[in-house]
């Protein structure tokens, strides 16, 4: 079993998500959001004692321990790195630099291909779950009180009432999924008035 395992992912010239996790036995996650994410800086969250079974399983099957990072016969630059880091219970340590612009030269189905290490990595951050701090789904609101209607994108009905200033009661209705990309919650129009809103 793991003593810590963590992942991090690092800049690009583009807009790559830049983060870093990390995991403890007891199922408590650090996360820290430094760029292009949908929750920046640092707070913690706790995942299930099955799920850190599955993580202590997934590393015994891709056999983490004994990798070793090989350069991938083409390039690409520009590319990002994801990092991952295990200490083990006995003190053993093992550091992965993965860049991502590194790629076999054809299809690999080798255990400890590049194309197997990158499946991995993105196996570990489905179990911990980071999916919702790097790209949050947002959602479509339609807020109407008194004599102000509004056009929300939020995760959530209650972040979506959190951005508008409304007295009393109100009518929230979902109207459906952001499509747009947009990582962070925003309100999309206001008007005062009967609170309707004209094609």
């Amino acid at each position: 079993m793991f003593k810590k395992l963590s992942l991090k992912r690092t800049e690009c010239y583009g807009s790559c998500p830049i983060y870093q996790v990390e995991v403890t036995p007891d199922g408590v996650v650090y996360w820290n959001g430094e760029g292009h994410v949908s929750f920046m800086g640092e707070t913690t969250f706790q995942i299930s004692d099955k799920k850190v079974q599955q993580l202590g399983a997934l590393l015994e099957s891709f056999d983490y321990r004994i990798f070793i990072y090989k350069e991938g016969n083409l390039m690409a630059t520009d590319m990002p790195y994801c990092i991952t880091r295990v200490e083990f219970e006995d003190g053993y340590i093992n550091e992965v630099e993965h860049y991502l612009g590194d790629m076999d030269d054809q299809a690999n189905k080798l255990k400890h291909s590049l194309t197997s290490l990158e499946k991995f990595e993105k196996r570990v951050e489905r179990i911990i779950g980071t999916k919702k701090y790097v790209e949050q789904t947002l959602y479509i609101y339609h807020i109407h009180s008194n004599n102000m209607a509004y056009i929300v994108s939020a995760p959530n009905q209650k972040e979506a009432l959190n951005l508008v200033e409304i007295e009393g009661e109100c009518d929230i209705r979902k109207i459906g999924k952001d499509t747009t990309g947009s990582l962070y919650s925003y309100v999309v129009m206001e008007r005062e008035g009967k609170g309707e809103f004209s094609e």
